[in-house]
């Protein structure tokens, strides 16, 4: 081999090297994106109910479930299907317009439940045992669906005695509960089926002779330490299940065939929340964290949902659903947004 020869093998190799150098800084780079991108916006802590399976070393069974370990009620959109990177992709590009996030309001993605978790509470309450749950006082466990614990979330409540309760504790911002199944009673009185309440910011309760499963949104966390900075408030109490609701209350109609109510809450509490009913099939745009199907059959993004379902948004910036009747239905939803 002659001495050019020699040094163009040389040169080749020196190439060859230093593009595979860059390759592996280029895939450890990837990695660590993949990696940020798997735990943002995921409950942390002993109340990670909905840690994605996306990504992992054994994501590629098919039919992935999230919320609670294989709940039969409780599907994830973001990672089904076995392909562990189309999943975290899709979750990726459901949070990367939302309002909140830098992108403007409804500029996510035209399928939010990519990014989203659907929920038959109805199957929360009849098979608990399938989710997981962590202890959050002496026989009160709960579920987060979104967030994490010790921030704002969205989660699940349940009273495994018949008689459970929750100390004294202080809201510094709003919080909503919707009574699943069962009863919460505070001094404020007694919070039946159906029943959807808000505590303003300064609030704070004790809760007694309570069971059953209660649907969680907090803008702040509980506070069991600073119970002396409770005042005296009024909460917003609204009977889902009454039959002059939507007339009774003043809905609005921001479109044809639609009529909405937004619930008056205070701004500064972090939280706004609507009840939207619908008997048109052109879709009107729901921004918001949550809607849970009160009545008939709604159609949210193309999924036809009957009463007891809930769409979630994981990430904690709220999406844009769009909502309409199902065919020959009314639609009747509860819309909580942070």
């Amino acid at each position: 081999m002659t001495y050019e020869s020699r040094q163009v093998g040389l040169t080749n190799m020196s190439t060859i090297h230093r593009y595979a150098a860059l390759c592996a800084v280029i895939l450890g780079t990837a990695a660590g994106c993949h990696d940020d991108d798997e735990s943002k916006g995921m409950p942390s802590g002993a109340g990670a109910a909905g840690i994605s399976a996306a990504g992992s070393a054994d994501a590629g069974s098919a039919g992935v479930t999230e919320l609670g370990g294989g709940g039969a009620g409780a599907t994830d959109f973001g990672g089904a299907g076995g392909d562990a990177a189309a999943g975290a992709a899709a979750e990726a590009a459901g949070e990367s317009g939302s309002a909140g996030e830098g992108g403007a309001a409804g500029s996510g993605p035209s399928d939010p439940l990519a990014s989203s978790t659907v929920l038959d509470v109805d199957d929360v309450k009849t098979n608990p045992e399938t989710y997981t749950w962590f202890d959050f006082r002496p026989n009160v466990k709960k579920l987060i669906l979104a967030g994490a614990a010790e921030t704002q979330h969205i989660a699940i409540l349940w009273y495994t005695v018949a008689d459970g309760g929750v100390g004294l504790h202080y809201h510094s911002k709003t919080e909503s509960v919707y009574v699943i199944d069962g009863t919460q009673t505070d001094a404020k009185g007694v919070y039946a089926n159906g029943t959807v309440y808000f505590n303003p910011p300064t609030s704070g309760h004790q809760i007694t002779d309570s069971s059953g499963f209660f649907l969680l949104a907090y803008a702040a966390p509980p506070d069991f330490v600073n119970t002396g900075l409770i005042e005296a408030y009024e909460p917003v109490r609204i009977d889902t299940t009454a039959a002059n609701l939507t007339t009774a209350l003043a809905f609005t109609q921001p479109a044809t065939g639609v009529r909405a109510y937004a619930v008056p809450l205070v701004a500064s509490g972090g939280l706004a929340a609507a009840l939207i009913e619908t008997t048109s099939h052109d879709s009107y745009v729901y921004q918001g964290n949550y809607l849970l199907v009160l009545k008939g059959s709604c159609d949210i993004d193309g999924l036809t949902l009957s009463r007891g379902k809930l769409v979630v948004a994981k990430a904690l910036a709220p999406q844009a659903y769009r909502l309409s009747a199902s065919t020959g239905s009314t639609c009747l939803a509860l819309g909580v947004s942070f």
